[in-house]
């Protein structure tokens, strides 16, 4: 990011923020019409995804798969469904998910005349798929009124090549207060081996679906009702329940609330991951409720919480783990994205990643910020390091809508220089405009922060410890200063902030 000067013109200063400095993401696509729902890296330069094609109404009128290069070059694409078929059938996809033998599917339910049916899509080299029926069909799934979403059905693909499916049965949600959920195992050629319908625990929100640690059963994790924790179900390959952990996440923090967590399980390591979002009361004891992004890990037998760090603290609400938000490399390292700074109930204005070693300890952290609103669809790691991220924007002036493909190398989350190439700071200052305090985050170390006034006199400098600097500036003159974060005697990021 680019210094400001110090005899800025003072009709500019209305932006007031970052934004006015920030630099143009690396987005291998853009796409009004077009957008990636999930991804998976073939080989270290190559990847297939799911693309969804929509009309100027966003209407789906073709969902595809695709080919393409870390580049953005198309390689090539392959029909999958029909806007017809789809809109009219079609209620529920899953992530693509990767086989024992290194090639790649992913399921889906279709619901036609209130009858369900399981389908398996096998992708081979060429791109070409072959879909196959599986051995269920069921009145009970996905009722027209939204009783439950599909998202609360998930697929695990175990090491032996079978396939565990979950969803909560209509006829069972919620009944008497407690949930049911129903685990169906299919082997390779589609027949059903496995039947389990779990009844009576008590769960809210969204489910996920997981493997277990030798990959031949599946774990259930659902927020507990009535308790912001989760609790942990393990089954084994019989569908046998082997394990309940409840109150997973056993933190000191007081009103710690898992909303909406995205969870994903490494199977290199067995270890699991979440990106979530902590609701508690604002500092000072404010009733007012903000939120911030946390990460945790939790080991491979027990499920049990061995770290967690914070994403984003701030005194704004921010969002994180709706969707797929956690991808890992080759070297086990985790990426996990998160949305922040919320402009109204729906959108979140700017981008948050971090890259962490697997025991959860930050290599890097990075945000971009611009005028566009970015609701994140899922998140792909590149097998060498680095990652892909897909994103829904829109112009919050302007309300151009688009869709995102954004390239972020390995070197982005090591590198100050890097960050900035690929449109990203490594410091941010909020509130802004402010009162009379003044945040700013950094993960970078070694730092520490100066501000200066539009006349270029230096009124606080502080080394910075922790993630977060709070800056008292209750003294401060009402105007513009100038922000900056210096690492070893040299500029790292600044900018512009406001005391209103």
């Amino acid at each position: 990011m680019k210094t400001l000067g110090f005899l800025t013109s003072l009709a500019i200063f209305f932006i007031g923020s970052i934004s006015a400095q920030a630099q143009e993401l690396i987005e291998i696509v853009n796409s009004p019409d077009s957008w990636v729902y999930s991804m998976m890296f073939e080989d270290e330069h190559t990847f297939v995804a799911n693309k969804t094609i929509v009309d100027q109404n966003s209407n789906v009128t073709e969902i595809q798969f695709v080919r393409m290069t870390d580049e953005g070059e198309e390689l090539a694409s392959q029909h999958l469904f029909s806007g017809e078929e789809y809109n009219a059938e079609v209620v529920w996809i899953s992530p693509l998910q990767r086989l024992p033998n290194g090639n790649l599917m992913l399921c889906y339910a279709k619901r036609v005349a209130d009858i369900a049916t399981f389908y398996r899509v096998d992708l081979n080299d060429g791109l070409s798929f072959s879909v196959l029926q599986l051995d269920w069909e069921t009145d009970d799934y996905y009722d027209s009124d939204k009783t439950f979403y599909p998202y609360n059905t998930g697929v695990v693909v175990n090491k032996d090549g079978n396939v565990i499916i979950t969803y909560p049965p209509h006829s069972q949600y919620h009944l008497n207060g407690t949930e049911a959920m129903q685990f169906l195992k299919f082997d390779a050629e589609g027949q059903l081996v496995g039947q389990r319908l779990m009844e009576g625990f008590r769960g809210q929100d969204r489910h996920h679906t997981l493997p277990t640690p030798d990959s031949l059963g599946c774990r259930i994790i659902l927020r507990n009702n009535g308790s912001p924790k989760l609790d942990c179900h393990t089954l084994d390959a019989d569908l046998n329940t082997i394990a309940i952990k409840e109150n997973v996440e056993e933190l000191s923090w007081p009103y710690q609330c898992c909303r909406f967590a995205y969870l994903k399980t490494n199977t290199a390591n067995g270890k699991t991951y979440s990106i979530n979002t902590i609701n508690y009361p604002a500092y000072g004891g404010n009733p007012q409720i903000v939120e911030d992004i946390m990460m945790s890990v939790f080991d491979a037998e027990n499920f049990r919480q061995t770290n967690y760090t914070w994403g984003l603290t701030t005194q704004s609400e921010d969002n994180g783990g709706i969707r797929q938000s956690i991808g890992f490399d080759n070297e086990n390292r985790v990426y996990m994205a998160g949305e922040m700074d919320r402009i109204n109930e729906f959108f979140n204005r700017n981008l948050y990643i971090a890259c962490l070693d697997e025991n959860l300890n930050k290599l890097g952290e990075i945000y971009h910020v611009d005028d566009f609103v970015y609701m994140i669809k899922s998140l792909s790691a590149c097998p060498e390091g680095g990652c892909l991220l897909s994103c829904h924007k829109i112009h919050e002036a302007t309300n151009e809508a688009g869709n995102c493909l954004i390239k972020i190398p390995k070197e982005t989350f090591l590198s100050i220089d890097e960050a900035h190439d690929a449109g990203f700071a490594v410091a941010v200052a909020y509130p802004n405009p402010g009162g009379n305090t003044l945040n700013i985050r950094t993960a970078l170390q070694n730092a520490r922060v100066e501000i200066y006034d539009l006349t270029g006199k230096l009124v606080y400098s502080q080394e910075i410890s922790d993630n977060i600097t709070t800056i008292n500036t209750s003294y401060w003159f009402h105007g513009t200063y100038i922000w900056k974060v210096m690492v070893e005697g040299k500029e790292a990021e600044s900018g512009k902030w406001i005391k209103k």
